[in-house]
This record gives C-alpha cells, structure tokens and sequence, in this order.
C-alpha cells in the first residue's frame, strides 16, 4: 500500500524533529566535553591530585552576564573539617586571577563556596577556565577540580536558558519524531530502524555522563553518536 500524501509529510516531520533533537543534544554534550577538555589543558603542569568532586561551572553564560560557580564541600567524616582553597580564573593576555579563602564544615555536612565569573575572564576566544586545590590537613588529602564555561551571545539570552531551552527541544524533538515515526511506521507497515532507537538513547545517555562529569564515557558516548548517525 503507497502512502498517502499525509504519511509522507509526517515522515518527513518525524525525521526532521528527531534529526533536531539529536542534534542538539549532541552539541550540548560537545560543548560540555570541550569546556572540560580546554581547563584541563590550561592548567596542566605535570602534577595531579586526586579529583575533588565538587566543582560545577555553568555550562555557558552570555557576554553580559555574570556565571556562579559553585564548589561543594563535603565532610564525610566524624570531626570538623577546615577545607583551606584556592581558586584560579582565566584571564585574557594576564596571569589568572587567585581567589583563596577556608571553610568550616561540620561532621557529616556540606557548605557550598560560590566564586563570580564574566566576560572578563574570557580566554582562549570564549572560554573562562576554572581550577580549584583544596590544600591537605589531617583529614583530607590535597584535591584538585577544573572546570570551564563556554561564553555565548544568543538573542541576548542568559546562559541558564540557552541551555534549558536547548535541553527541551531536545527532548521534545526526540520524544515528538519517534512517536510520529513510529506511528507511520506503522500504517506503512515498516518497523523504526533499529540504529535510530539506538541513537536517540546514546545521545540522552551522552547528555547524563557530561552532567555528572563522566568525560570519558561521554566522550566515547558522543564518538558513537557520530557513527550512528553516519550509518
């Protein structure tokens, strides 16, 4: 049976809302991974510490805008901890800006330390790079984190809704195109391909890994984004 001209355009319509939601929520992730790749290459100096977790940069901010970067303290153990830190910020042309401070966390709590960043600490073209050391004591090793923020001008939107925008429509057009593929699948009597399912769940699971700051799954997620979408 020939599909009608209806079925035609809601193929059309479905591949092109799921192509979009792909698409977008793969260069959410790539943008994630670069900060990350971008930070660690600014602040190597040959000598690593054991990862500290806490460290969230926003994902990206607007030329006018001012980012929070949050560093998380967590004291797991059954004493007062003093976390002594210091803070580098990316700045263009000179040394990066220092930002040192200490914070008291109870037995078993957390305290957040949140640091400002802007256009000013812009580089690299549109990068601000962010590292932190938490300086050892008796109840903690020396840990360091790094981070990075990307810097965009959209419609003058603030970096929070670029990427809650993007992170909707990317759901949407994923969720929208495989409901209308699937139901014209159906009335053609072809089943989705495999390979598409397969996509569209690699991409949300390369969106997860950046949130929580698995890189290498997610880089290895977003590789095989690109495979499956050229097969």
């Amino acid at each position: 049976m020939k599909p009608t001209m209806n079925t035609k355009a809601l193929q059309i319509l479905s591949r092109v809302l799921f192509f979009l939601g792909v698409s977008i929520g793969f260069v959410l992730s790539v943008i994630a991974i670069w900060n990350n790749l971008e930070s660690t290459s600014y602040y190597f100096r040959g000598v690593k510490f054991p990862p500290f977790p806490g460290l969230r940069c926003p994902l990206m901010i607007a030329p006018t805008e001012t980012g929070i970067v949050n560093a998380v303290f967590e004291n797991l153990t059954d004493k007062e901890d003093n976390f002594i830190y210091r803070a580098e910020i990316s700045r263009k042309g000179v040394s990066t800006r220092q930002v040192e401070g200490q914070i008291t966390v109870p037995p078993g709590e957390k305290r957040t330390v949140q640091l400002t960043v802007d256009a000013n600490d812009v580089d690299l073209m549109f990068f601000i790079l962010v590292k932190m050391n938490i300086l050892p004591n008796a109840l903690h090793k020396s840990q360091e984190a790094v981070c990075g923020t990307m810097l965009v001008d959209i419609l003058g939107l603030t970096g929070v809704q670029i990427s809650t925008i993007a992170l909707i429509l990317s759901f949407l057009g994923m969720a929208i195109g495989l409901a209308l593929w699937h139901q014209t699948a159906n009335s053609s009597h072809s089943a989705i391909p495999g390979v598409i399912q397969a996509l569209g769940f690699v991409v949300i699971l390369a969106m997860f890994a950046t949130a929580m700051g698995w890189w290498t799954p997610a880089i290895v997620l977003c590789v095989l984004t690109i495979l499956l979408m050229v097969i």
